[in-house]
């Protein structure tokens, strides 16, 4: 086995430093720099591949902080002023909640505040984005920052299963968790990738990303999660039957069957047959222990819930161990330990309340809603409103995928979920922008609209 030297580890240290402060040095353009390189951080997780001094430099808080401060200066031209919009009102009122959940939480939940302020972060980053991101080549590179920093988790551990033939599996990421929560994260960013492999205007980009999707089709093949297979089987069923190219899309769909068929172990084969059988199923069963217990938290406490991870605390277990909660028509032993609440919506139901899981429930659907808009908004456009049609399938997708691995899963707060929903909410700005009276741009007028930087057929950047 091949081990990494503490020479080599200084010598990526450096290079890491090196890449940073040059990174430094681009942020302090505008805002628009420092707010990716923010987002970029905080997907790619750096620290997970680093074991020297680099490791514990807090690479988020530093162009979070950059951003903010160019943010309250000024520093960026095309910096859009903040006015309010739908998805800011209900990330506004469920920040608001989370903090007065984890207020009024069990005061010795140990990670409460913590969890509440990673969220509180995350929806920061949110309300900024409709300030930055004002243009659509803006909104491209927005969508490559969050492919890159999610993919290129996928690309190693795809290439490794390549090369193993089939033989490497995937533990998953610390940024991102187990082998499953991994899985969930590479099927969200598989519909983006899809995105911009229709539309980069350049072919070598194309190839790029049309190679990672099927790659990070093999790393989700590593993982061995039947929630990830679900997922997918939802991504591919959403969009053949929404989208408006179906044909497309399923020809994509055989083709990464077909690739995941001719090279999955038999191991992977066998594991997913057992979804069938998810009565029978001990850990699927155990699943269903800790939603009881998340449940029954949320009887006694409907509004704000026992706290952040009220659902796997020792002394909460032990209290609620019995109690059916919402589910006593299910019949199950006793649990042997806290597990995690294996559910977002137990998650939240749990930690949040029955009020905190209907602001999170309406904010995720609300993406559909926007996606809505957004259709009967691009259609105005004619075909220069395909690339936003196109990509309010691909995020729904995402956000689909979300919504079914999330079933299983403890990602409540994971914050690709709800960057989705405000991404969302952008494109739609964006779209009514371009059709806005205001430009200039009437409705004979736009099949002649010139974008710049982009080509002139299907909207190609």
């Amino acid at each position: 086995m091949w081990h990494i030297t503490a020479e080599e580890n200084t010598l990526r240290d450096l290079m890491i430093a090196g890449a940073v402060l040059l990174l430094f040095a681009f942020s302090l353009r505008s805002i628009y720099s420092a707010y990716l390189l923010w987002g970029w951080f905080g997907l790619i997780a750096v620290q997970d591949y680093l074991y020297g001094l680099m490791r514990g430099v807090p690479y988020v808080m530093v162009f979070a902080t950059i951003t903010l401060f160019l943010l309250l200066i000024g520093k960026d031209r095309e910096m859009a002023s903040y006015k309010i919009n739908g998805a800011s009102v209900i990330m506004i009122l469920y920040g608001a909640h989370c903090f007065m959940a984890a207020l009024f939480a069990y005061s010795w939940l140990d990670r409460n505040w913590e969890l509440c302020t990673n969220v509180l972060k995350t929806l920061l980053f949110c309300l900024i984005m409709p300030m930055v991101i004002t243009r659509r080549y803006r909104f491209h590179a927005l969508l490559v920052m969050i492919v890159i920093g999610t993919s290129f988790h996928g690309l190693v551990e795809g290439l490794k299963f390549l090369v193993s033939g089939g033989g490497h599996k995937t533990l998953g990421v610390a940024k991102f968790g187990d082998n499953n929560h991994f899985a969930l994260v590479l099927v969200m960013s598989m519909p983006l990738l899809l995105y911009l492999f229709q539309y980069s205007k350049y072919n070598i980009a194309r190839i790029c990303f049309g190679g990672v999707f099927f790659i990070t089709c093999l790393a989700v093949v590593a993982t061995a999660s039947r929630g990830a297979l679900v997922s997918l089987l939802a991504i591919c069923a959403w969009l053949i039957l929404n989208s408006r190219r179906k044909m497309v899309y399923i020809l994509i769909a055989l083709m990464a069957g077909g690739l995941i068929v001719s090279l999955a172990p038999d191991s992977w084969t066998e594991r997913m047959n057992t979804i069938e059988n998810a009565g029978e199923d001990s850990s699927f069963m155990g699943r269903v222990i800790a939603w009881k217990r998340a449940s029954a938290i949320a009887l006694d406490h409907p509004v704000f819930g026992g706290g952040f991870h009220a659902g796997q605390d020792h002394l909460l277990f032990l209290q609620y161990n019995f109690n059916d909660g919402l589910l006593g028509f299910v019949s199950t032993p006793g649990g042997t330990y806290a597990a995690a609440s294996h559910s977002i919506y137990f998650e939240v139901l749990g930690d949040l309340g029955f009020v905190g899981l209907f602001w999170f429930l309406f904010l995720m659907f609300y993406s559909f809603w926007l996606r809505g808009r957004i259709q009967v908004a691009a259609k105005k456009l004619g075909k220069q409103g395909n690339w936003a049609r196109d990509c309010s399938d691909m995020l729904s997708a995402s956000m689909i995928a979300y919504l079914v691995g999330g079933a299983l899963l403890s990602a409540a707060y994971f914050e690709l979920s709800y960057i989705i929903v405000m991404i969302m909410q952008v494109l739609l700005l964006l779209v009514k922008k371009e059709l806005s009276p205001i430009s200039g741009i009437g409705a004979s007028d736009i099949g002649q609209i010139h974008y710049p930087g982009l080509s002139g057929h299907g909207g190609r950047y």
